[in-house]
């Protein structure tokens, strides 16, 4: 399957999101494939649209794990935080006592900030997902770039697959959120310029780049990443059964 016909396959059209995909249907180092329709990435679910959500639901979806902080759920309440079809759960994954934007001048230096100061909270993610492996699991943020992004880069590195493709999954965001671009903008905090904030909501490879070279440098990988933070052996067996297929 080429590229651009796998990437009609992953992004999902749905009513009310614009940026859920599949991780499924990328090669890993040693010739196996990531599976499809079992771990989703997803910007925000607070207009999905009933039917849309029925559709999640009919591909098996029943773990909802949504990175965002307590303000963001007030302001955009998520369609399936009340739902009796699927597990909802809430893990805001940016610290804000530990991200002060001094420290962090670009999204690389927000995601490498994110590996280290939200161990508990990934850990918390991870075991969530490893959990999920009988069924569907989908984890989002509100643009389902930076937040999700990372995530799936630690999921698609334990499944083994190259770096460049991961990079490239990172990208394929660019596409998808245009759509909702002007609604992120409205997001800007009072102190920081329009320039710099453009720069945060662009995903330039450079950034996710810099997040896999700390992880190879500082863990080696998201398996070994993994298991410092807590995450069991048996749980890292359980994700890698969801997430390659033999």
């Amino acid at each position: 399957m080429t590229t651009h016909m796998a990437n009609e396959q992953r992004v999902l059209q749905v009513e009310g999101a614009y940026n859920l995909r599949d991780l499924g249907g990328y090669k890993t180092k040693d010739g196996r494939m990531t599976r499809w329709g079992v771990l989703f990435r997803a910007d925000g679910l607070h207009i999905l649209s009933t039917e849309s959500q029925q559709d999640l639901v009919n591909r098996g979806v029943r773990t909802i794990i949504d990175l965002r902080n307590a303000h963001e759920l007030e302001e955009k309440k998520n369609v399936f935080a009340d739902s009796e079809q699927v597990s909802y759960h809430n893990v805001s994954l940016i610290n804000p006592a530990t991200s002060s934007l001094t420290q962090i001048r670009n999204l690389g230096d927000l995601y490498i900030n994110l590996l280290e100061t939200s161990q508990a909270e990934l850990l918390r993610v991870f075991s969530l997902l490893a959990e999920g492996a009988i069924h569907g699991s989908l984890f989002h943020c509100a643009a389902g770039k930076d937040r999700t992004g990372v995530v799936s880069a630690l999921l698609l590195d334990l499944a083994n697959v190259p770096h460049g493709t991961i990079m490239e999954d990172y990208v394929l965001t660019n596409a998808c959120i245009t759509p909702i671009m002007d609604e992120l903008r409205k997001g800007k905090p009072a102190n920081v310029t329009d320039e710099v904030y453009e720069s945060f909501l662009g995903c330039d490879p450079a950034y996710m780049a810099a997040l896999l070279s700390h992880l190879e440098l500082r863990y080696e990988s998201a398996e070994r990443y993994l298991l410092t933070i807590g995450i069991t052996e048996e749980q890292i067996l359980a994700l890698k059964e969801q997430l390659i297929t033999n």
